[in-house]
């Protein structure tokens, strides 16, 4: 009930913004929320969750989409690296670039059950992993250990899929597997936040899945596919959708992935 009172808060608070072409100050959101006694990160999250809804709040700066692996010291996200990701964003630096094409090649062997490729394949994606990582940067979870993990999940993935014929998209697959993994281990850290913080940032989540999802599958996922690559349950996303009235897509089913 909290929840919902929340969001029913801020559903006023949007269509205010809509009465103001979209446009409100952070003084005018802190005005409308001054009962609520946010704390400065759920303002972030609910200046992220307005962004979502169109809503433009002057000063406000979301995270980059991306994070590329020659970012140095992360001062665009206002984070310092730690002395081993400054180190392995070096190591990575003198990592060959493979081309389209070289890649494409590796794929093939890799498809034809040639494992003395796996080595080279997951190389040629360690710098693919932090740019993944980066864009779940700043939610709790350190760089570094979104990376860690991305990395293992690479790994795991590649080796699972050499041989196998059906899959269609090789690249396609290790994207979709490393971003299931990253939103997962963010998603466990919002289970240690307040009810507040985590209605926000689990919305935002799930609507960044909706959206990275649709570019993979060219449509809108199902509660199935989003619940699998979300590692969440139905019915909690279905609460979510609620809460977000609406705001979080979810598919008919109609032409889904096989």
């Amino acid at each position: 009930m909290e929840q919902k009172e929340f969001l029913r808060h801020i559903e006023g608070l949007i269509q205010y913004a809509r009465t103001k072409e979209n446009q409100l100050t952070k003084q005018e959101v802190a005005d409308y929320c001054s009962e609520l006694s946010l704390t400065e990160q759920q303002y972030e999250l609910l200046y992220a969750y307005l962004k979502e809804h169109q809503v433009h709040v002057d000063g406000y700066k979301a995270r980059p989409e991306a994070l590329a692996f020659e970012e140095k010291s992360g001062e665009k996200s206002g984070e310092r690296d730690s002395k081993y990701l400054t180190i392995y964003r070096r190591e990575l630096r003198g990592l060959p670039d493979y081309s389209e094409e070289e890649k494409r090649r590796l794929f093939e062997r890799l498809r034809a059950g040639d494992e003395t490729v796996i080595g080279t394949v997951i190389e040629a994606q360690l710098k693919r992993v932090v740019t993944l990582a980066g864009k779940y940067r700043g939610r709790g979870v350190p760089l570094e250990d979104l990376i860690q993990e991305g990395n293992l999940e690479l790994t795991s993935r590649v080796a699972m899929l050499c041989g196998n014929q059906e899959v269609v998209d090789y690249e396609k697959a290790i994207d979709h597997a490393v971003r299931s993994r990253l939103i997962e281990l963010v998603d466990e850290e919002l289970s240690d936040s307040d009810s507040i913080s985590t209605v926000l940032a689990r919305v935002n989540l799930l609507m960044e899945a909706t959206r990275s999802l649709a570019e993979e599958y060219g449509r809108i996922a199902t509660l199935e596919e989003l619940a699998e690559f979300a590692h969440m349950d139905r019915e909690e996303i279905r609460m979510y959708v609620e809460l977000s009235r609406n705001a979080i897509e979810i598919g008919s089913g109609d032409g889904a992935k096989e």
